[in-house]
C-alpha cells in the first residue's frame, strides 16, 4: 500500500488511476509521494517515508529540489503536457494587445446606461482610438524550443508570421516537431535583434534568473515583450527600460507584482498559462502515471534530479533493489561487490548517472537478504536504498 499526499485540487481523470494498493488526499500525514500543483514544498518536513514529489506542471522552483536530492527524493514534472495551454494563451494575449481589445473593453464600459443612438455615435467617432495592428508579417521571436516553444513557433507560422528562434539545448525530439520555416539562430542576442515581437518559453533555474535584461533587452526594437515561462526570468529592470523606450511598447506578463499593476503598459494576468480543464487533466494524468511507475517498478520519467531508467523487470525477477547514490567513480563496483560477497545472483543490472546522482536497478529471481541492504547502506556514497518486491 503506498500512500500519496495531494497540497492542491487534482484532476480526476488523474486521481482515478490510483488503484487499491494507494490511499490519497491531503491528509495523509506521513506520504511516500506528494502530488502538487503550486503549493510550496519543503521535502525537509516530511519523514523519512518519502520517496518522491511529482509535480503537475512544468515548473519546480515551488519544491526543493536540492533537499531532496540530498534525501534520495526522485522529483518530477510533466513538461508539455500543458504545452497547448500556454501556446493558445500567448496568442490570445498579444491579439488582446495588437488589437488593443483591453483599452477599448475599458471605454466601452463607459457607454453603460446610454441609448443605442448615442451609443452607436460614441462607437463610430472613438473606435479610431483603437487602430491595432495584425500579426499576420510580423516576425515573433521564440526564446526556448521546448514543447510550449515549438507549439508557439509553429502556431506563428500558421498565423503567416515570420519566426526566429534560440534554444541553446536542444531536444531532437522536440526539434523534430518544429516546422522547418522557423530560422534557429546561435545567440540570445541574434533572436533579439531580429524581433518584432519577443516571448520566452524556458525554465526558471539560476542559468536563466534575469535571462532577458536591461543589457540585451536595448537591441530588442520590438514592441512587444511576452513572459509566460516563469516570474524571475525577465528582469524588472529590463522591463522598466523596455517600455521607457515608447510609450506603446507593452509588457505581457502571466506574473504580475506591485510594479506591473501600477504601470498601464503591462497586460498582467493571474497565472492562466496552464489554467484550461484539458491541460490541467493531462498534466494529472502524467504525473499520476510516473509516479507510479517509480513507486511500484523504480522507473524514472521526467525527473529534474534523477537520471531517467525506463528498465522494466523480467516476468522472473521477484524483487527490484533500487539503489541511489552520489555520483562518483567506482560506485558499480562496490555495489556488485556487496551482492557478490551475500552469495546473491544479479539477473539484471541497470546504471544510469546525470553528474549529481547516480541510479540503480538491481533485479534479482531471489530474496532479499536484510543483511545485504544494511551492508549498502553502510557505504558512505549511497544515499538511499529501497526493496520493491514483484
Amino acid at each position: 500500500m503506498y500512500s500519496v499526499k495531494t497540497l492542491n485540487k487534482i484532476s480526476t481523470k488523474g486521481i482515478g488511476l490510483f488503484g487499491k494498493n494507494y490511499s490519497f488526499g491531503d491528509s495523509i500525514d506521513n506520504p511516500n509521494a506528494i502530488l502538487v500543483r503550486s503549493a510550496q514544498v519543503d521535502t525537509d518536513l516530511f519523514s523519512g517515508d518519502l520517496l518522491a514529489v511529482a509535480r503537475a506542471g512544468a515548473g519546480v522552483n515551488n519544491i526543493t529540489i536540492d533537499k531532496a536530492s540530498a534525501k534520495g527524493v526522485c522529483v518530477f514534472n510533466t513538461p508539455g503536457a500543458n504545452a497547448n495551454a500556454v501556446a493558445e494563451l500567448v496568442f490570445t494575449t498579444l491579439g488582446i494587445a495588437l488589437r488593443n481589445i483591453h483599452k477599448s473593453l475599458a471605454w466601452i464600459g463607459s457607454l453603460r446606461g446610454k441609448e443605442n443612438k448615442e451609443i452607436s455615435e460614441s462607437v463610430e467617432k472613438n473606435k479610431a482610438a483603437f487602430v491595432g495592428t495584425e500579426l499576420t508579417g510580423k516576425t515573433i521571436g521564440v526564446v526556448g524550443l521546448g514543447k510550449i516553444g515549438v507549439s508557439v513557433a509553429n502556431g506563428a507560422i500558421g498565423r503567416g508570421m515570420n519566426v526566429v528562434a534560440y534554444e541553446p539545448y536542444p531536444s531532437i525530439g522536440n526539434i523534430l516537431m518544429l516546422n522547418n520555416t522557423v530560422k534557429v539562430v546561435q545567440s540570445l542576442d541574434d533572436v533579439i535583434a531580429a524581433s518584432d515581437i519577443l516571448t520566452v518559453h524556458v525554465p526558471f533555474m539560476e542559468a536563466t534568473k534575469d535571462l532577458l535584461n536591461e543589457t540585451n533587452l536595448a537591441n530588442f526594437k520590438g514592441s512587444y515583450l511576452l513572459n509566460f515561462a516563469r516570474d524571475g526570468i525577465v528582469s524588472e529592470a529590463g522591463v522598466n527600460a523596455f517600455l521607457a523606450k515608447n510609450k506603446n511598447n507593452a509588457y505581457l506578463t502571466d506574473f504580475p507584482g506591485k510594479a506591473d499593476l501600477a504601470n498601464e503598459q503591462v497586460i498582467s494576468f493571474p497565472h492562466l498559462g496552464a489554467s484550461t480543464e484539458e491541460a490541467e487533466e493531462n498534466c494529472a494524468v502524467m504525473a499520476v502515471e510516473q509516479l507510479k511507475d517509480y513507486l511500484e517498478l523504480g522507473i524514472v520519467r521526467n525527473s529534474v534530479n534523477f537520471p531517467a531508467v525506463e528498465s522494466r523487470p523480467s516476468a522472473n525477477t521477484k524483487n527490484r533493489v533500487v539503489v541511489i547514490n552520489k555520483d562518483v567513480p567506482n560506485m558499480i563496483a562496490l555495489i556488485s561487490k556487496v551482492f557478490g560477497d551475500a552469495g546473491i545472483n544479479i539477473s539484471s543490472f541497470k546504471n544510469e548517472s546525470n553528474g549529481k546522482i547516480g541510479y540503480n536497478l538491481v533485479d534479482m529471481d531471489s530474496a532479499v537478504p536484510q543483511s545485504l541492504i544494511d551492508s549498502l547502506k553502510k557505504i558512505e556514497q549511497i544515499i538511499r536504498v529501497r526493496v520493491i518486491e514483484l
